[in-house]
């Protein structure tokens, strides 16, 4: 018998209703791989295979250019600090174009880069989050958490960044080293625009949730730019997704608990609306944990729609960490991504479900993390056969105009 618990229950197309189904392709890419993937909706079935040089650092998205996969991946020379575990798993560092035949087309790098990583449209800009250590002072402020989890034996809390960087002016090869303090880089890339937890968050409104480790403050997951230019971050472990101001680095706008609940992807839709994942492991007044796609009105903070799974009471669809809610371009549908399993849906506005779909690449850390690494993972539990991914995507046939029909 099979004792892997999706191989029993099965991957890949689980059921279609083709009458209600969005027209397309589902992007993803398997987090314990490098490569991205992207299937026919129809039939489920691979219609290309990006093969990448770097083990996923968490996604990767089609620009609107119709060539460019945008690729985040992990950096190849991961620093000696941060130490902790949880790193290793969800740290990024690697940001390409790549074409469709795997060229890296541009490449830029910061070894402390983790989880989102923005490309623009127009494929000049990155806005994404990087972390630096907190300074003693800063690290005794910081509330909440598991006592005596600080990254290391000096009680070390690293404190999150946000960078918008123009990365290819001058060369299609460039790092952070080209602006930082001190760094003797070449590549060209210039500092936009720069944003630190440290300076505008009061830890007072924003401890982390009592079950999360005091190694990583506030864990900004999500980034995204609202139609006035601001920064939409999702603040994960502290249930918080706020909007900053471009101008002034403050917090103009913040909904929290009971409205999002350890959420991922926030996605500015165009009334101005948020769509957001909501992971929903901890939510006050409940005592079962459960997933729901939401989105939150902007201007009321209440949550306009949702979708959980009724079916189950909401248990049958649960991802404790990653995951994402994405509108489908020329549809009422909404994609759903239960990161943790591997599994994406596409349901309708009403609750109906049109499509699921089980990634069926499943593999441990082994081939694609050195061996220190996959120490750390064995620490943390995560050294077992998984088809997690970050997120999902969806595109219409005239996003891929290559494509091989």
């Amino acid at each position: 018998m099979l004792q892997n618990t999706l191989r029993r229950r099965g991957l890949g197309l689980r059921g279609l209703d083709s009458a209600n189904l969005s027209p397309g392709y589902v992007l993803y890419t398997s987090l314990t791989s490098s490569t991205t993937h992207l299937i026919s909706s129809a039939t489920g079935e691979e219609v290309h295979r990006w093969n990448l040089p770097y083990r996923a650092g968490r996604h990767a998205r089609l620009l609107p250019d119709g060539h460019t996969l945008a690729y985040n991946g992990a950096h190849p020379n991961p620093p000696e600090q941060p130490s902790f575990p949880m790193w290793s798993k969800y740290r990024g560092g690697v940001m390409a174009h790549v074409a469709p035949d795997g060229t890296i087309l541009r490449e830029y790098r910061d070894p402390h880069a983790h989880h989102d990583q923005l490309h623009s449209d127009d494929g000049r800009t990155i806005l994404y989050t990087t972390m630096e250590p907190l300074t003693p002072a800063q690290a005794a402020r910081v509330r909440g958490g598991v006592p005596g989890t600080e990254a290391d034996s000096n009680k070390t809390i690293y404190g999150d960044c946000i960078k918008l960087v123009s990365p290819w002016e001058s060369s299609n090869r460039s790092s952070s080293d080209d602006f930082a303090p001190g760094a003797s880089g070449t590549g060209g890339a210039k500092l936009l625009w720069e944003w630190r937890a440290a300076d505008h968050l009061d830890p007072e409104e924003y401890p982390l949730l009592p079950h999360y480790a005091r190694d990583h403050w506030p864990f900004v997951n999500g980034l995204a730019i609202d139609g006035d230019g601001n920064i939409v971050a999702s603040l994960r472990s502290a249930s918080k997704v706020i909007v900053i101001s471009r101008d002034t680095g403050a917090v103009v706008w913040s909904v929290g608990q009971p409205v999002v609940n350890q959420q991922h992807c926030p996605v500015v839709l165009p009334s101005g609306d948020l769509m957001v994942f909501d992971n929903g492991v901890f939510r006050p007044g409940k005592s079962k944990p459960f997933s729901k796609g939401v989105v939150v009105s902007k201007e009321t903070k209440e949550v306009l729609w949702d979708w959980m799974d009724k079916s189950t009471g909401g248990v049958g669809f649960l991802s404790p960490f990653m995951g994402s809610a994405m509108p489908i371009e020329g549809s009422s549908n909404v994609l759903l991504c239960e990161g943790a399993m591997g599994r994406i849906l596409e349901v309708m506005r009403d609750g109906r479900v049109v499509w699921e779909y089980v990634v069926p690449q499943l593999n441990d850390y082994h081939g694609v993390m050195d061996e220190r690494e996959v120490q750390k993972m064995e620490k943390i539990g995560s050294m077992y056969d998984s088809n997690g991914i970050f997120r999902a995507y969806k595109y219409q046939e005239k996003d891929v105009p290559w494509l091989k029909k």
